[in-house]
This record gives structure tokens, C-alpha cells and sequence, in this order.
């Protein structure tokens, strides 16, 4: 099979093993920093593994791009695990599904792709969809913060999936920036590093599953393919994270985040349906 035929399934991949973050989450304890610092150490000692096993896999020396893209998903990574303490699984994972939109628009605005009035207004139909999100969080203030946060880690994934896709340093080589990124944010955040055998267990499991193989595909992935056809792929991992919490703590979804999911998929999936070359775009 071809590089260009892989690919896809790459990004399909690594939407299974980014879809387990709630269910490790939901197995533990420990404060959400301290989760960052040592889900990101173990998974940068796994990437550096790898990279001894694997040596040559893409360009050795960092680029611009890369740089940034590493950054960017350190980033989307200190929003995320305090995302999924703040707020449902469900609500991040469907705020999350937003991103096939939100690359598309950014990648308008930033490497100047050209974009088709419909998928303006496929932007604004997910944006309604989140915002009915939100309000179901309305009550709550620490539920509405962590939709915010979830909200951030979409943006900076829409970025990095930009990034990631123009750079051609060594995947492993931004997996591991991006895990130190994370790590030295957490340690200089977390009050406490302290966690239990049995815990540090779960998150080295947490590590090498959701963040060390997710991250890899996606980034070996995202070589091969667009910036919005990435995100369309990685849209599996919105009804997966929702399945793995329900059948492992029974958790399901409000009302408003079922109807919000339903506009932002809809949208999402309006968007896949149309051809990826539109003859309708707007002038730069």
C-alpha cells in the first residue's frame, strides 16, 4: 500500500487511541498538573525509544513549522486534561468535533487555502452548535470553563494540524518537543508530583496509548493529506470518546450536548460530503 493510500488510515488510528483520553482520566486520582507532568514524561521516554529504534523517520533538524506545531500541541495538551475534569467527556469530545471547521478557516487565514462561501457557512452552523453547548454549561461555572477549555484545545489543534502538515522534521522529533513542552508546564504548575505505583501504572498506560501512538499517526498521518481532510478523519474520535465512558462509568450526555452534536456533525458531515476542490471561492 502506498504512502498516500496509508495515510488516511493513519489519522483514523490515531483518532482510536486519542478517543481513551476520558476513560484513563476516569481511572485517576491524581491533580490535573500532576497529570500533564507525568502523562508527558512517559511519553516522551516512550518517543525517545522510538526514536532509537527508529532513527531515520523523517528530517532530523527542526523547522520553523515544527517548532510551531510542537508548541501548538503542548499547548492544546494544558487545556485539554483540565477540559476533562471541568466538564463531560461528551462536551469536550463534541466541541472537539468542531475541528474540520475550524482548520478549514484557519487554514484560509493562514497559508491563505482557498475557502467556499458554504463552508463560511458550515463554520457559523458549527459555531451555533457549540454555542448550544455552552448554554446547556450555563448553570454551572466550572462546566462552562471547562467547555471553554475545550473549545481552546480545539483552536490550537486546528493550528497544529496546519503546522504539522507543512513541516518536515521527524514526527517523532515534534512528538517528544511537544511532550517536553507539556511536561516542564506541568511540573512548574502542579503543587504536588506525588502519585501512587498503581497510579503511575495507569498514567504510563495513558501515555503510551492516548498520547505517544495518537500523536505519532496523526503526525505520520497528516503528511499525506490536506489540513481539512485531516480533521474530517479524526471526527471518529468524537462518538468514541462518548462510548468509552458510557460503557466504562455509564456517563451519558446532556440534552444540549446531544443537540449540539447533532448540528456540529451535521455541519461537519455537509462539509465531507462536498467535493474537496469547490469551483466557488473566495476571492483572496
Amino acid at each position: 500500500m502506498s504512502a498516500e493510500r496509508r495515510a488516511p488510515f493513519h489519522v483514523l488510528l490515531s483518532a482510536v487511541f486519542f478517543s481513551t483520553a476520558g476513560l484513563f482520566m476516569g481511572l485517576i486520582e491524581a491533580g490535573v498538573w500532576a497529570v500533564v507532568f507525568w502523562r508527558s514524561l512517559f511519553a516522551l521516554v516512550f518517543t525517545c525509544a522510538l526514536m532509537l529504534v527508529m532513527p531515520n523517520r523523517g528530517v532530523t533538524e527542526l523547522d520553523r513549522a515544527g517548532l510551531a506545531a510542537a508548541m501548538l500541541s503542548a499547548a492544546a495538551m494544558l487545556a485539554f486534561i483540565p477540559a476533562l475534569r471541568l466538564t463531560s467527556v461528551a462536551n469536550v469530545a463534541v466541541i472537539h468535533g468542531s475541528l474540520p471547521l475550524l482548520t478549514t478557516l484557519f487554514a484560509r487565514l493562514t497559508i491563505k487555502e482557498p475557502i467556499s462561501l458554504p463552508t463560511v457557512g458550515l463554520c457559523a452552523m458549527a459555531g451555533i452548535g457549540t454555542a448550544v453547548i455552552f448554554s446547556g454549561s450555563a448553570s454551572s461555572g466550572v462546566r462552562i470553563e471547562g467547555d471553554g477549555l475545550a473549545l481552546l484545545m480545539t483552536t490550537f489543534m486546528a493550528l497544529m494540524t496546519i503546522a504539522f502538515g507543512r513541516s518536515q522534521s521527524s514526527s517523532l522529533l515534534l512528538v517528544a518537543l511537544s511532550n517536553g513542552f507539556a511536561g516542564i508546564a506541568g511540573a512548574m504548575l502542579a503543587p504536588s508530583l506525588e502519585v501512587s505505583v498503581g497510579q503511575g501504572a495507569v498514567l504510563a498506560c495513558f501515555a503510551l496509548v492516548q498520547m505517544t501512538l495518537g500523536l505519532l499517526f496523526f503526525a505520520i498521518g497528516s503528511r499525506g493529506l490536506q489540513p481539512g481532510e485531516i480533521a474530517l478523519i479524526s471526527l471518529a474520535e468524537v462518538p468514541l470518546s462518548a462510548l468509552w465512558v458510557w460503557l466504562a462509568f455509564s456517563e451519558v450526555p446532556a440534552t444540549e450536548t446531544i443537540a449540539g452534536a447533532g448540528i456540529i456533525l451535521a455541519a461537519v458531515l455537509v462539509h465531507l460530503a462536498a467535493p474537496l476542490k469547490r469551483s466557488r471561492n473566495l476571492e483572496d
